[in-house]
């Protein structure tokens, strides 16, 4: 299967594939699993003589997210690109949890306003 695969699948271009990856974002209701796994096929299918180091990697892995989700990422240390793709889902969930009470307190002060009618 493998030689099939070898001989017959569609090779992409090595600088089609880098420039894939500078240009990696989550796609909207995108799983951040889903844009972790998409993010790793990518960058795993960069030649070795023109793939960024692991390093570069860690930097560049949160600018697929949203800012505020870059932020949080960057804001914890992380030493390995894989320890930041394991706490990428916590970090979201602590991002979902601080929108939703924000809603809320803004839901709240509203109703607390007297009327100037």
């Amino acid at each position: 299967m493998d030689l099939f695969l070898a001989k017959w699948e569609e090779k992409k271009n090595p600088l089609q594939i880098l420039a894939e990856y500078n240009a990696l974002k989550r796609n909207t209701n995108e799983f951040v699993q889903d844009c972790t796994a998409r993010f790793n096929l990518i960058y795993n299918s960069i030649l070795d003589n023109i793939k960024p180091p692991p390093g570069l990697a860690l930097l560049h892995y949160p600018d697929d997210f949203d800012p505020d989700m870059a932020y949080q990422l960057r804001k914890r240390i992380h030493s390995t690109l894989e320890e930041m793709q394991r706490n990428v889902a916590s970090v979201e969930v602590n991002l979902l949890i601080k929108k939703s009470k924000k809603k809320s307190e803004k839901k709240v002060n509203i109703k607390e306003e007297p009327s100037t009618s």
